[in-house]
């Protein structure tokens, strides 16, 4: 763990960082919700039904997706830097569980992989993988569980870098 001044500057850093990133997330995932309402519906009324937001100025879900693995390095650099402090430990877990295709579609150093992996991928409202019997596979979802995964981490995050703030 850092002494002194080097542990206020991370614990600084790592607080501005995760609400900076908890911020776009939630930006990117309000304009997501706030166009589903009105976008079309592709295979409308069947198990497969999507809102189709492809092409649709704001909806960016690789901005989420890189959002999201951002707040997964922060939480990785406090579980390596402060000693695997269990509470951001058990955050982390519960956060790659309920998101675990987080980065099959995404390099969070850059944009979408431009490769065989995302010949069987959609953006839709959700980053979906599209399966042969026309099923999907959700890879990264803003606007449910992905998203309350995200929330939860980073209030375990922000709570536990408070604290050691203000017990430093």
């Amino acid at each position: 763990m850092p002494a002194g001044a080097d542990l206020h500057r991370a614990c600084s850093r790592l607080i501005a960082a995760t609400v900076r990133i908890l911020d776009g997330a939630r930006m990117q995932r309000e304009r997501i919700i706030q166009r589903s309402d009105v976008a079309p519906r592709l295979l409308e009324g069947s198990p497969y039904e999507v809102i189709d937001l492809t092409g649709q100025p704001g909806n960016d879900l690789d901005y989420y997706a890189y959002e999201l693995a951002r707040l997964q390095d922060a939480a990785r650099e406090v579980v390596r830097v402060f000693g695997a402090p269990a509470d951001v430990v058990a955050a982390l877990a519960c956060f790659d569980r309920s998101i675990p295709n987080l980065r099959s579609a995404r390099n969070p150093l850059t944009h979408t992989t431009n490769d065989a992996r995302l010949d069987d991928v959609a953006w839709f409202s959700s980053l979906v993988r599209l399966k042969p019997d026309g099923s999907t596979e959700e890879l990264i979802d803003p606007r449910y569980g992905h998203h309350d995964a995200a929330e939860d981490l980073a209030a375990s995050l922000l709570a536990y870098l408070r604290l050691t703030l203000r017990t430093a």
